[in-house]
């Protein structure tokens, strides 16, 4: 009977370490397993309506950002390029995957001229730069329009 016990107690131990790995395993890979399918059950007009919606909010941060560029305010300006804009180019090229051939191209190319701009933008602000930071900001701007009207 004593050895009885100290097995169970091992099987215990055992099948709490597995219940644990379990779910370790299906929290990380739930969503790489599942954003194929969810991808696929979605038309070619939800996805163009979900990236125009993705291009608006990130019209709304760009006018947050230039309030921040303008009133000199560098920490907000440096929090906001690293925080709402800090995953921009990985949206954009997933927003660019669902465009045609040609235009993915353009989008992103126009996608790598915008970090870089954000580059020279947060390098501006850490450096207090006003003018660096305005020209880094407008030219962001521009490559952000002509990428909206791509997805438009």
């Amino acid at each position: 009977m004593l050895k009885l016990k100290n097995y169970w107690k091992g099987l215990q131990q055992v099948a709490i370490a597995f219940c644990v790995m379990l779910t370790l395993v299906g929290t990380l890979f739930a969503p790489v397993l599942t954003q194929p399918a969810i991808a696929q059950s979605r038309s070619p007009v939800a996805i163009r309506a979900a990236a125009v919606e993705k291009i608006k909010m990130l019209r709304e941060s760009f006018d947050r950002l230039e309030k921040f560029v303008y009133a000199e305010r560098w920490v907000d300006v440096i929090t906001y390029t690293h925080g709402p804009f800090g995953e921009i180019r990985r949206e954009l090229r997933m927003i660019a995957s669902q465009l045609s051939k040609t235009q993915q191209e353009a989008a992103n190319d126009l996608a790598n001229k915008l970090f870089k701009n954000f580059v020279q933008l947060d390098n501006a602000a850490k450096g207090k730069d006003a003018i660096a930071a305005e020209n880094a900001f407008k030219n962001a701007l521009q490559n952000f329009e002509a990428l909206a009207n791509l997805v438009n």
